[in-house]
């Protein structure tokens, strides 16, 4: 088990996860399950960590939220397993990416540390 957790979000999400202290799990819209997405990879890998920003226009790479290993966090693969996701839908979320570095947790958790990343744009923006 890492020794930390990361969850990359948006200026405007780090906003509410800042006043509550913690991080909620969100209902996905393909699974339909609630849950906190997690890596142990602390630096933002847009593309590894499925965080294109593809059908949004915010940057979800612009604040790393860290939080410490606690029971509920289990590996992308085996929550996919254990809840029988489609295999097609799977390979959906999983295109091109790490999903070995995915985590997830239907639980809430305490935030340890929140720190602003890198400035990163979203393709095709420009300053």
């Amino acid at each position: 088990m890492p020794t930390a957790f990361y969850h990359f979000t948006c200026d405007h999400g780090a906003h509410g996860i800042r006043r509550s202290g913690e991080l909620r799990p969100n209902r996905h819209p393909l699974l339909g399950a609630s849950l906190i997405w997690l890596t142990d990879v602390p630096v933002p890998d847009r593309w590894g960590l499925g965080l294109t920003s593809n059908w949004i226009s915010c940057d979800r790479t612009a604040v790393r939220v860290s939080v410490q290993p606690v029971p509920g966090i289990v590996r992308w693969p085996a929550w996919a397993l254990w809840h029988q996701v489609p295999r097609a839908l799977i390979e959906t979320l999983e295109d091109g990416a790490r999903p070995d570095h995915w985590w997830v947790c239907e639980d809430r958790l305490r935030v340890s540390d929140i720190t602003e990343t890198a400035p990163h744009r979203p393709a095709g923006r420009s300053a």
